[in-house]
């Protein structure tokens, strides 16, 4: 006879309801993982543990809610009958087809619309769309969709007030939560991470006890604020995946409606970390890749193509430890460095707008230094630059002002970059996320008559040993990417239809 099983759940637990053994078994091992770091502690190093803990609490049957979908799926897949107990959703308050903008409905982007379509359905769900599918207005769909209280989280002040000018268009009152701004909107908000964690911080037993009442009343106060929200967008969902995140999550006691908005899910070394973003947003819900957005002409056709310098900087070598050989190999390798600007002037001459993406400020300072004497019209800027001066310089590039972009990390998420027709990856580095995030800083779609496609330069880096195990690293990605698969020898720029600027 099949066992039948019941899953209860409100909007931040999930229980098993008088589960058998053999269930509860199941769902421990579904939701367990490898601890960060197990193989170097002692119980592990002696055996007694086999260094794996679980989101499973077995004391009371629970476990966060975003896992509901994958033990359902587990126990029904082990033979028992899952019957999921929980109370109606709040209802949608707004249309079901909303209009948040007046470009029109594109048939190419159809998948946006089926987005708040699966949230209204799930609850809670992530969206992994790849850079340059529109999550900016998939966001603004789901927002008018569900139309109640809603807190969108990021740890970015770029991405907090391009959101907030974004979310203006809905004509709602939309606060700030961050950098300085303490503001709560009951239709939305806009609120950094570190800005909510800060609030709240467990007093401190140190403390004199007036200052104590203080953080205490602050972290009652923010409690209670994050309970207000009915709906939690969590955007470029990647960074969820950490504690802060997993904290705040577990206050939004009212937030049914959780949307992960992220091209990189589950892509962290930690098992803990990607279960984490699992947990507090719920399963992947809906998939819409790179080739995809390629074959429907959203983005550009991409070319890469990796550059094998013969030169060895001096004092350069295998051997090198990785921080000198970044200094040495990367920031302030001449010859990669004048490769790195011949690129940038090839390009210009076929009228390609550039960007070039370094890890280092004084690279930056260094390349644009050098694209200027060579004849370019280049600009550097960093984190330190605010955001009017980021968007001054993203409209200098579009319009042509500049036809060189040179940023460091601030460039990699949140940004309104324009069509450009060249990347340079000239920092180096093997994290796949920021690999995906730059080279899709290229991809937007090109107009005016200039075909869609884009070029992508990289660099072999194989004088020294860590350097080319990351650059080998990055070709891995691209090579086995689908869409991403055009790595040509050199660029055949007048072959693939553009012609020299006059």
């Amino acid at each position: 006879m099949t066992k039948t099983v019941q899953i209860a759940h409100n909007a931040v637990t999930a229980k098993l309801i008088n589960p058998p053994y053999e269930a509860r078994l199941e769902a421990q091992r579904i939701l367990s993982y490898r601890v960060d770091g197990h193989e170097h502690m002692s119980a592990f190093k002696s055996g007694t543990w086999d260094g794996r803990s679980t989101f499973y609490e077995w004391s009371n049957d629970t476990f966060p809610r975003g896992f509901v979908s994958i033990v359902y799926h587990a126990l029904t897949k082990a033979g028992f009958r899952v019957q999921i107990v929980k109370k109606p959703y709040p209802e949608p308050l707004g249309p079901a087809y909303p209009v948040v903008d007046s470009f029109g409905e594109d048939p190419r982007y159809d998948y946006q619309r089926e987005v708040p379509e699966k949230l209204v359905k799930h609850g809670q769900i992530i969206a992994q769309v790849a850079t340059g599918g529109g999550k900016s207005r998939i966001a603004k769909l789901c927002v008018a969709r569900i139309n109640r209280p809603t807190l969108f989280l990021t740890t970015r002040g770029v991405l907090m007030y391009q959101m907030a000018r974004g979310f203006k268009s809905l004509d709602k009152r939309v606060a700030i939560l961050g950098d300085g701004n303490l503001e709560i909107s009951r239709e939305i908000t806009c609120g950094m991470v570190q800005t909510i964690m800060a609030w709240l911080k467990e007093p401190d037993p140190a403390s004199p006890p007036e200052k104590q009442r203080k953080q205490l009343m602050r972290r009652e106060k923010m409690i209670q604020a994050l309970s207000s929200f009915e709906f939690v967008i969590l955007e470029e969902a990647h960074e969820a995946s950490g504690n802060s995140y997993y904290e705040i999550l577990r206050h939004c006691k009212n937030a049914h409606y959780r949307l992960a908005l992220t091209a990189t899910p589950l892509m962290k070394d930690s098992e803990e970390a990607n279960m984490r973003l699992v947990g507090s947003s719920g399963a992947i819900a809906i998939r819409v890749s790179e080739e995809l957005l390629i074959e429907r002409g959203i983005l550009a056709t991409p070319y890469f193509k990796f550059v094998k310098l013969k030169e060895h900087p001096s004092k350069l070598y295998r051997s090198t430890p990785y921080l000198r050989a970044v200094e040495l190999g990367i920031v302030n390798n001449e010859v990669r460095n004048k490769h790195i600007v011949a690129e940038a002037v090839r390009a210009s001459r076929y009228g390609l707008s550039i960007m070039v993406l370094v890890a280092r400020k004084e690279h930056g300072s260094k390349l644009e230094a050098m694209m200027v004497k060579a004849g370019l019209k280049a600009r550097f800027i960093l984190g330190e630059n605010d955001q009017d001066e980021r968007d001054h310089a993203l409209k200098q590039l579009g319009s042509g002002e500049i036809n060189v972009l040179i940023g460091t990390t601030i460039l990699d998420v949140g940004v309104d970059v324009p069509a450009v027709g060249m990347v340079i990856l000239a920092g180096g580095g093997k994290a796949e996320v920021a690999l995906r995030q730059r080279i899709g800083r290229g991809l937007r779609e090109k107009k005016n008559g200039l075909p869609n496609i884009a070029f992508v330069v990289d660099f072999t880096d194989d004088l020294n040993t860590h350097l080319k195990m990351h650059a080998k690293a990055r070709q891995h990605i691209i090579a086995t990417t689908p869409g991403f698969n055009r790595i040509v020898e050199d660029f055949d720029f007048k072959a693939l239809g553009l012609s020299k600027a006059a």
